[in-house]
């Protein structure tokens, strides 16, 4: 009698466990592929690794480098996979502090905290980890209680440096935190949302980087301060105050919080392609579907203004404490509210 292969197939996925049947079935569901792959922490990861070669070439054009070249065949691509390995092979050296479960706790949570941003980020209106009403809410209120890890990991290092990095860093929070938000209710009032599908939908015909160019401007500096980009890298000045708040981190640990550094900058180009530049909306590219081809304008469009951020570290050098703040307080804030008011004048025709 001939073997019946579609029996036997049949007979051993019969034999499996219902519980095991379940698993299978929800790692292969919608959600998780999101969640782990696109746009989820696969991509979050991969697209940092990216930038740190990115940046690294960009700036070595910028300073008459050569730049990452030798490790790997397309321009040291693989000299990302050499650096890791590198670090992570380190020693992993934890001061005599009093609570040493939340020194090395505080690394990981923040970059978590990180890679959550991109959960409510839209590459498409199919693309999306967690669709919501509130998207835009969302995203800031994770972005809001993201420094808590950093602080905390500053206190519990125990250490001056870390402290006086700390202190920079609640500074120039409060200092550029608000003229953020005043700048983003430009867009909102514009779109009468704050889901960032909606938002992005409201510009099929003409982006908002149009009408809201000012509160752009606002929007674009304050994301440098928030990420800590020079020339606002004043918490982590190394010159100054050795690496700032983490100072004492070393190892696997440092490794984190540089790239806890990179998906926080990403996911802020990624929000200001969505919020200003039109999203997914951009000219057809042949023979590609719209479903690849609306995540490849989001990126693009994040990328530019990445680049623009990397040659800004290029060019310019780091500022004050003082000069911070007084941009953030005395110039920044009366600008956002010159755009909140124009917006309403603008709505108001």
């Amino acid at each position: 009698m001939p073997f019946d292969h579609v029996q036997f197939l049949i007979n051993v996925l019969n034999s499996i466990p219902e519980s095991v049947r379940t698993v299978i079935k929800y790692t292969f569901s919608e959600p998780f592929v999101k969640a782990v792959i696109f746009p989820g922490a696969l991509f979050g990861i991969i697209l940092g690794l990216f930038a740190v070669w990115y940046e690294r070439k960009i700036l070595a054009r910028i300073m008459l480098r050569v730049g990452p070249l030798h490790v790997g065949k397309v321009s040291g691509i693989l000299q990302l996979v050499a650096d890791a390995l590198k670090i992570l092979s380190k020693e992993r050296v934890v001061p005599d502090v009093r609570n040493k479960y939340s020194f090395v706790m505080m690394p990981p949570v923040a970059l978590i905290l990180a890679l959550l941003l991109f959960a409510f980020l839209p590459f498409s209106p199919e693309w999306i980890i967690y669709p919501s009403d509130i998207g835009l809410l969302l995203f800031f209120g994770v972005l809001a209680i993201s420094p808590l890890p950093i602080i905390l990991a500053a206190y519990t290092a125990r250490s001056k440096y870390p402290f006086i990095g700390m202190t920079r860093f609640a500074l120039q929070l409060f200092g550029y935190e608000v003229p953020l938000f005043i700048a983003l209710t430009g867009i909102i009032l514009m779109a009468r949302s704050f889901d960032i599908i909606k938002i992005v939908e409201s510009q099929r015909g003409m982006p908002f980087i149009i009408p809201q160019f000012i509160g752009f401007i606002v929007f674009f500096i304050t994301m440098m301060a928030e990420s800590e980009r020079i020339p606002f890298d004043i918490p982590t000045a190394e010159s100054e105050i050795v690496s700032g708040w983490h100072t004492e981190y070393s190892g696997v640990y440092f490794l984190m919080i540089q790239f806890t550094s990179y998906e926080k900058t990403l996911s802020l180009c990624i929000l200001a392609s969505l919020l200003y530049l039109g999203g997914w909306h951009g000219p057809q590219i042949p023979y590609i579907p719209e479903t690849v081809s609306a995540p490849f304008w989001v990126i693009f469009k994040a990328l530019i203004l990445f680049t623009i951020l990397v040659i800004i570290r290029g060019a310019y050098p780091r500022v004050t404490i003082e000069k911070v703040l007084d941009l953030g307080w005395r110039y920044l804030i009366p600008i956002g509210f010159i755009n909140l008011l124009l917006t309403i004048i603008l709505l108001g025709f």
